[in-house]
Parts: C-alpha cells; sequence; structure tokens
C-alpha cells in the first residue's frame, strides 16, 4: 500500500475564520471556515481518499478492507485518531469532553482526549486550560449560572510552537487569534459550559451542556506537561493510549523516515507543503494536509520545510538502568530504541547495596517524569551492572566496581519499583542496544567488542545475547592472545585485553615516549608522561607515534579475526572510547577480515562497524532485555 491523501471536509461554526483560504488555499462556498478535518474516520465528517488506487473510497470502508494499514499494534477496529486544522478568528465556548465510560454511557460514543499543537498566534492571543485553583463541583456549576465563570478559569497565552495536552474532563477554550493543529480521539462529543451569551446563525441562544459537562468536569488544577527531546531527534509533544504525537523540524533537505508493520503514521504538515518519496515514486503534498501512511510501508522519506507532525499508535515504554562504578543513568526507552527521557545520579560506591539500589529506583521515576510519560505506563524495568550475573537466581553474584557480593537486585527492584525487572552484565546489555537499535539492528548475528579500559564484549546469535550455560560468558577479552604475555586485570598473562584495550594503548604509548624523549607524542602531551591518552598516538605526527597506532591496530585486527572465524557474525562492532578514531581504526579491520576469514571466498562475509549508540548503547539495552527473553 502507498500513502494516502483525502478530501477536505469542512464545518463553518459562526467562530470561524478565514486563515484556511489565506494560509492553507482551501476552496469552499463557506462564509467561514472553522475547522478543517483533514483524517476523519467519524461519521460527522468522513475523509474520503482523494486519488490513486482508492480515489472516491471513504476512509472507514478502506480501513474495513484493509485492516493490517493500522498496524499490529493498534487494538482498534476503527482509526483511533481524528485530525482536524482549527481557525479560531473568534473564542470558542468554554467546554468540557466526557471520558469513554460517561461518553458511552450519555451518548453512546467514546471519549474525547485531545491535544494542540498552535501553528499560529495574534498577539494577544489566549487559551484557557483547566481551573486556576482546586475548586469544587457545586461552585464551578454556581458559577456558570452566574456567568463569572471566567474567573475561575486558567487563560494563558499563547504562541507559535506551543503545545497543550487536553485529557478528557479538562475545562477549556481555545481563544480568539489561535491557528490549530488538534489530534484526538475519534469522537465527537463536546458540552458547552459557557458560551458568553451568543446566538447561533438561527438567532438563538447556543445549547449548553451544564448538569453533564459539570459532572465530567476536572475541578483540580492541571499540571503542565514535561515535552522531551527524544533521541531520534524529534520532541514528543503528546502521548496517551490512543496515539503519540511527534513534532519534527525539516530544514528542506530529504530526511528518511520508516513505517512499520506495528503501526499507521499520520503526516502533518501544519506550516509548509513537501514531498513524499517512497519507493520509486513521489507525492505531493500541500501546507494544510494531512497524509495517511499505512502500516508497514518500510523506508521512505520526505523534504519539507519548516514544521512536520507525525501521528502514531502509541509504542510500548520501558525503562533503562545504566549502572555504573561512577554513575546510576536511567532512561524511558521505546519498543523501538529511542530514548524519551533520563535521569543519573552518583553511585557513591562502595556503600551498602539497599542504598544504590534504592537510587536507582528513585533514578528510574525521575526518568519517567522527565519524559512526561506516567510511570504506570511503563511495562518493565531493565538493568545492565558490571560483573558476574547468576540468571537463575537473577543477582549480582560479584561485581568489583561497586563491590557488590550476591546481591538480589530483581528481587529488591521489582519490590520498590512495582514492575517486571530484568538484569543483564553491562557489555551485554550494550552490545544487545547496539543490535536491537544501532548498527546491528539489520542483522540476525552480532559480536560487539568495546575497547575501554579493558575489553567488554557481547554475542549474538540468531537474534539471541549468548552468555553460556551460566549466563557468564562472552568474556572475548580474556581470550589468550600471547602465550606469557602482558599481565591482564584478571590475573592471567597474555589476554587479548592487555593488547586491545584503551589501557594498553596508553600502556604502548608511555612506552614509546620514554624510549624517544624527541617524539611529537610528548607536544601532544604538553611535555607531561601523566597526560597521555588513547588519543595521544592517533594525533601525533611523527614516525614513532604511527608506529605505536600500528603496533595496536596490528593487535586489535588479529584478536578481531579469530573472533570472526569462530562465529561468523553478520557485523563485528567496534565501540568504546578507542572507536572515536573512526576510519583509522575500522579500515585496518575490515582489510583484515577480507584478506583472512574464512568466508572470504564467498559471496557474503563479516562486516566490521563502528557502533553509533555511544553511550546510550547500555541503556537501551538494558530497556529492551524484554525482547531477549521472549525471543
Amino acid at each position: 500500500m502507498k500513502p494516502i491523501k483525502f478530501k477536505g471536509v469542512y464545518k463553518d461554526y459562526i467562530w470561524g475564520g478565514n486563515k484556511m483560504r489565506s494560509k492553507y488555499s482551501v476552496k469552499t462556498d463557506m462564509d467561514v471556515v472553522a475547522e478543517s478535518w483533514v483524517l476523519s474516520c467519524h461519521k460527522d465528517g468522513m475523509s474520503v481518499i482523494s486519488d490513486g488506487e482508492y480515489a472516491g473510497m471513504a476512509l472507514d470502508k478502506f480501513i474495513e478492507e484493509n485492516p493490517s494499514s493500522l498496524g499490529a499494534d493498534c487494538k482498534w477496529n476503527e482509526l483511533p485518531i481524528l485530525i482536524k486544522f482549527i481557525d479560531a478568528a473568534d473564542n470558542l465556548s468554554v467546554q468540557v469532553h466526557p471520558d469513554n465510560e460517561q461518553a458511552k454511557a450519555w451518548e453512546n460514543q467514546n471519549g474525547k482526549t485531545e491535544m494542540w499543537y498552535v501553528i499560529e498566534a495574534d498577539k494577544n492571543a489566549k487559551i484557557t486550560y483547566g481551573v486556576k485553583e482546586n475548586i469544587t463541583s457545586e461552585k464551578l456549576g454556581e458559577a456558570i449560572k452566574n456567568n463569572t465563570v471566567e474567573n475561575l478559569l486558567n487563560a494563558v497565552p499563547s504562541k507559535k510552537g506551543d503545545v497543550f495536552f487536553v485529557e478528557a474532563g479538562t475545562i477549556h477554550a481555545i481563544g480568539a487569534g489561535n491557528l490549530i493543529a488538534e489530534i484526538q480521539q475519534n469522537s465527537n462529543v463536546t458540552y458547552r459550559l459557557y458560551d458568553y451569551d451568543r446566538r447561533g446563525k438561527d438567532g438563538k441562544p447556543r445549547e449548553l451542556h451544564i448538569e453533564k459537562g459539570v459532572k465530567c468536569s476536572k475541578t483540580e488544577v492541571i499540571s503542565s506537561r514535561k515535552i522531551p527531546t527524544c533521541s531520534d531527534g524529534t520532541r514528543m509533544i503528546g502521548s496517551c493510549e490512543y496515539f503519540q504525537v511527534k513534532e519534527l523540524k525539516l530544514s528542506g533537505r530529504e530526511h528518511k523516515l520508516y513505517c512499520s508493520e506495528k503501526s499507521y503514521q499520520a503526516l502533518i504538515f501544519p506550516d509548509f507543503g513537501g514531498t513524499i518519496f517512497f519507493g520509486n515514486e513521489e507525492m505531493s503534498v500541500s501546507a494544510g494536509e494531512a497524509v495517511f501512511i499505512p502500516a508497514g510501508l518500510g523506508e521512505y522519506s520526505v523534504k519539507a520545510q519548516g514544521t512536520l507532525l507525525i501521528a502514531s499508535n502509541p509504542p510500548r515504554y520501558f525503562i533503562g538502568i545504566d549502572l555504573g562504578g561512577t554513575n546510576i543513568a536511567a532512561a524511558v526507552v521505546d519498543e523501538y530504541g529511542v530514548i524519551y527521557g533520563r535521569s543519573k545520579r552518583k553511585t557513591n560506591a562502595p556503600r551498602p547495596y539497599n542504598e544504590v539500589l534504592d537510587d536507582m529506583a528513585l533514578c528510574a521515576r525521575e526518568a519517567a517524569e522527565e519524559s512526561g510519560i506516567s510511570f504506570d505506563d511503563i511495562e518493565n524495568v531493565g538493568i545492565g551492572c558490571p560483573g558476574a550475573i547468576d540468571k537463575e537466581t537473577q543477582t549480582i553474584e560479584f561485581s568489583n566496581n561497586l563491590g557488590f557480593y550476591n546481591v538480589p537486585a530483581v528481587e529488591y527492584m521489582e519490590k520498590a519499583l512495582g514492575k517486571k525487572v530484568y538484569i543483564e552484565n553491562d557489555a551485554n546489555a550494550a552490545a544487545w542496544g547496539e543490535f536491537l537499535a544501532g548498527s546491528g539492528k539489520k542483522c540476525d548475528s552480532m559480536i560487539m567488542v568495546t575497547l575501554g579500559t579493558g575489553v567488554g564484549s557481547g554475542i549474538i546469535i540468531d537474534g539471541k545475547l549468548f552468555g553460556g550455560a551460566y549466563g557468564k560468558g562472552a568474556e572475548l577479552g580474556h581470550m589468550s592472545f600471547i602465550k606469557n604475555g602482558e599481565k591482564c586485570t584478571c590475573g592471567k598473562r597474555g589476554c587479548f585485553e592487555a593488547y586491545a584495550s584503551a589501557t594498553a594503548l596508553v600502556r604502548m604509548t608511555k612506552k614509546a615516549m620514554k624510549e624517544n624523549p624527541d617524539s611529537d607524542m610528548w607536544r601532544v602531551c604538553r611535555g607531561k608522561l601523566s597526560n597521555a591518552n588513547g588519543r595521544t598516538a592517533f594525533e601525533a605526527k611523527d614516525t614513532v607515534a604511527k608506529g605505536v597506532v600500528k603496533e595496536y591496530l596490528d593487535n586489535l585486527t588479529d584478536g578481531i579475526i579469530s573472533i570472526v572465524n569462530i562465529f561468523q557474525p553478520n557485523i563485528v562492532c567496534i565501540g568504546g572510547g578507542v572507536s572515536n578514531a573512526g576510519k583509522r581504526i575500522l579500515a585496518p579491520i575490515a582489510k583484515g577480515i577480507e584478506k583472512y576469514s574464512f568466508a572470504r571466498f564467498g559471496a557474503k562475509q563479516t562486516v566490521a562497524e563502528l557502533a553509533s549508540l555511544g553511550n546510550d548503547a547500555g541503556i537501551i539495552g538494558a530497556a529492551l532485555l524484554w525482547k531477549n527473553e521472549t525471543n
């Protein structure tokens, strides 16, 4: 299926204006255009497909014939959202929407939760959003009868780019001078509480719905929602069980997007038009239109200038915790590996394990608060922890960095958070994150080698993390590399880690500097041996530094070739601080694989890639550990 556009459905309510014509070139005989319903499956304004294979078909009929277009994660048999543009030349009535239970009982319809994105706002434009202070339903009803209800309401200035999330039960009104994109539940139930004594087109006072409206009104102050900037470059401006909406700023260049089989997408163009590219085809879109992207379209791209809003089924949300010797880092992560909100605390180890775990629980809740997503909507929590993890007992058997011995981390955290908790070694968690959301996301098998203080590693075979029979395997940094060689931190001599870690590179650098007092590496270190680090030899210009780099890369390449020939993964992914050298580190590895891999005579062989997620790999992998358990 292809992207789909629709004919406009227009409403000429008395408060409407002419911005739909001037900004969006809407053509209609109506005197004013208050609303333009651009994507609707509601009987009061059904969208009709404008062109293509399904031209002339109503949207509800299209979905009936193509239910998979909504996506595997859609819980509804109909499109759960309705998208409209609203031009308020005058104030809209003070109103409220019922929740699902109330709307079903009173109107046999869905309830209505909605959100507004302010496209334009005149100088003195305002939005009424809830009440100024907590009141009672009785006080609200009395104020409506006395025409003093505006004194109780929270009227705030509005400006371009503002977002208001209006849950069912929130008293609200769009003030004059606002042009708004509204994304809402598929419903058309509204209860007017106050309408400034206006009269309708028939000359009679417009109907109010005070009894029902007061019953469903929230009379407590509404807390504002945080709007996080996500790791995919978007702002998540609204989320509930019916929809998620993201804001993406486009610069006029082609921007790649992806629509999985799990959810449809609705692209909303509030500022300017643009072009959608899919397969070998393209579609022109005008400002003020919305385009339905059927689930499973896959990769496509959009070229436009300004704001693009993307509505979809809400994803599933999880929390990942990366427990380190220095910091505890937590983040809310969706099922696709996108980060929404973060929190960080000092580990302050060593100290009693319950204190560390309590701080981890606080960090998780703080991350949810920063994300704007309710903690109740978090499905489960994953932890990446240094050291040996007993997968059978779900305990941290030993962690030297933390001073932990036989810590019942999962049991403790499940009690603290009220969520299912998963745990994994931090290197494995980072590899899992890179596999699912980074450089390995298009392959079945991947080895990750992390070059830091030591050599961390993670092994994914046929889409599953491999940890050996007891969950403590995948320690590739401790395979024997040179017999009776350099001493390793594990107590053995000649481990791969002793030759390929950042620590090994610094040791080699310092040794060469001591032996060569005229080396350019002294300049890079500003004359101090203690300033030598993993970048020193790469940044220096002389032959001594180049020799250090060559020796280090030869060691690294030899070890990785051995790993490749044992496992033959699709990808060997290189991460850690040393990987910042980029192509200088990747090129010899790729050349070595091409020359010495046992698959070199076949059509396919292992590809060397740099890790792409950086420090986020561990958090993302931890959040998505449930996928390894359910695979």
